[in-house]
């Protein structure tokens, strides 16, 4: 693993850092729902929060991006892992980008492909990690993706709740990432062997 790809790997815990703003900040808006409303009615607010807010959403999604060209250098061929993240981190962009009022947030529901990440990058490093606490945690968020969208797309999570909801699936859903990011780089998860980092 040579310097830059691992530095693109580990830098994966932006995700998870500046996912706490865009996950917390509803909680300081004054007359903000907090429970009802989503995470994008903050892009909906005024200047000083909308921004703040958008701008995590655009540095969430470069790191993802990263990530994902980081995934490939190192497994040095195209994979469903770097695939899936680099789309994700484009949705995640284009949402600091556009707000709700545009199909452009989020490209058109892009963000979907937040399904196959876990359970792809678990099986493209299931003989470098070697973790089947990892694997099983990865399918689990993984199910927690599908079942989250079958309940958003039937109508099951009350409205009334819904900002709530989606905060806390955002938790797994970017903390993830930094797990992700952790053992694949560190040297006691690595197939028994230290990483070397060329100069």
């Amino acid at each position: 693993m040579n310097k830059l790809t691992f530095w693109m790997l580990k830098q994966a815990h932006i995700v998870w850092l500046v996912s706490i703003i865009n996950i917390g900040i509803g909680m300081v808006i004054p007359d903000f729902d907090f429970m009802a409303k989503s995470i994008s009615h903050v892009a909906l607010e005024s200047p000083a929060f909308a921004y703040t807010h958008r701008g995590a959403d655009i540095v969430i999604g470069l790191s993802m991006c990263i990530f994902a060209v980081g995934v490939y250098s190192y497994i040095k061929r195209f994979s469903s892992t770097s695939l899936s993240s680099f789309l994700l981190g484009i949705s995640m962009i284009s949402a600091g980008v556009w707000t709700l009022e545009t199909p452009l947030h989020l490209l058109y529901n892009l963000s979907i492909f937040m399904i196959i990440v876990p359970m792809s990058f678990a099986l493209d490093f299931k003989n470098i990690i070697n973790s089947r606490a990892f694997e099983n945690f990865s399918v689990l968020v993984t199910l927690l993706h599908v079942f989250m969208f079958w309940f958003i797309y039937a109508g099951f999570i009350p409205q009334e709740i819904n900002g709530l909801i989606q905060r806390l699936w955002a938790i797994p859903t970017m903390g993830w990432f930094g797990i992700a990011a952790h053992l694949l780089v560190q040297q006691k998860f690595l197939a028994n062997k230290p990483i070397k980092v060329d100069a």
